[in-house]
């Protein structure tokens, strides 16, 4: 049997924390919109999702599942407590 790369899920979880400090802690958002039909094709969706742009150029959107499979929505709280949903699209 092959050796978990992770003893236990807090660690797992600690490694995915990392990650995304990483990639996306301190960064800006200078561009909000929906992926353009283009960038759909390029990854095989059908639907488009709202796409978040960062000051280094790396761009963010929500997919159904870790492996990609299609656009996803993006739902949010405000510090008010209000809930939303930035929602995926047919295209």
């Amino acid at each position: 049997m092959a050796k978990r790369p992770y003893p236990n899920h807090d660690d797992f979880m600690a490694s995915c924390n990392a990650v995304a400090c990483q990639r996306l802690l301190n960064r800006r958002i200078v561009e909000v919109r929906y992926l353009n039909p283009d960038e759909c094709r390029r990854l095989m969706w059908d639907c488009t999702s709202v796409a978040l742009v960062l000051d280094n150029g790396t761009t963010v959107c929500a997919a159904r599942d870790a492996e990609g499979n299609d656009a996803g929505a993006l739902h949010g709280v405000l510090k008010s407590g209000e809930e939303f949903v930035l929602p995926e699209l047919n295209l």
